[in-house]
């Protein structure tokens, strides 16, 4: 159960009722409960060993093979991974409120997975491999080589590492996104990384109310309409609960 009060889960179910324009920002405390580690926390990915080095560019472009060799690993550690109740409670809520965009700064896929809707992946998907040459996207099931069959460059995972900057159009659409949201919820996520970190003060900046779904702490707290502490696998469903109840509407089963 969440370890936050119902009254603040009713406060919040409301204000989603009451809204039209929704957007949401998750990060890696989303999918922990699917089983995928966290990056910056106590056992966290970068945590661990030298692994910082593998999320940067210049690691990249120094060691090919030991950067494609580390985050092939982490590709079969996400290959098992299945959506938990976060995932599947962010779907149901873009089916209530059709008008809800999901943010997400995660590379699993497992919101699309769930099967929410045009999700704006900011450091793009794991499942994908790109050529550092010529900009080719493969998907991964198209089991590219290691290296491009169109150029001979390095195919590298098509997601965004320090060094790099974000996708543009996923990113102007990320702020549009947050602008013109009424309600924003930040999800698992320390709201430390920018340029993302920066979404959901453009949405205070138009007035919309803030709320934050996460364990710890946040820079952004004290700038929230409500704080719902709790692991996102349950508090998520319950506030899709309590707005499924405001709106008429029965489950949505998958």
């Amino acid at each position: 159960m969440p370890n936050t009060p119902s009254s603040d889960i009713d406060r919040v179910a409301e204000l989603l009722h009451q809204a039209t324009r929704i957007a949401t920002l998750s990060g890696a405390g989303l999918s922990k409960a699917s089983g995928i580690p966290t990056y910056r926390d106590s056992g966290g990915l970068w945590t661990q060993g030298d692994n910082l080095k593998y999320s940067s560019i210049e690691n990249f472009q120094a060691d090919p093979s030991g950067f494609l060799g580390f985050w092939a690993a982490r590709r079969a550690e996400m290959a098992s991974a299945q959506p938990n109740p976060g995932h599947v409670a962010l779907a149901e809520l873009q089916l209530l409120k059709p008008e809800t965009v999901h943010v997400t700064q995660n590379v699993d896929g497992l919101l699309a997975k769930a099967g929410c809707k045009g999700t704006l992946e900011l450091h793009g998907n794991l499942n994908r491999s790109r050529c550092d040459a010529c900009q080719v996207v493969f998907d991964h099931d198209e089991l590219p080589p290691e290296r491009c069959p169109a150029c001979g460059g390095y195919l590298r995972p098509d997601v965004v590492m320090f060094g790099e900057q974000l996708p543009v159009r996923t990113s102007a659409d990320a702020e549009w996104a947050s602008k013109r949201s009424e309600v924003f919820l930040l999800i698992g996520t320390s709201a430390l990384v920018y340029p993302a970190a920066g979404l959901p003060m453009r949405a205070l900046a138009r007035r919309a109310k803030l709320i934050v779904v996460n364990m710890e702490s946040t820079p952004l707290d004290v700038e929230a309409h409500a704080l719902l502490r709790g692991p996102s696998e349950h508090v998520l469903p319950a506030l899709v609960t309590a707005l499924r109840s405001r709106q008429g509407r029965p489950r949505v089963h998958a």
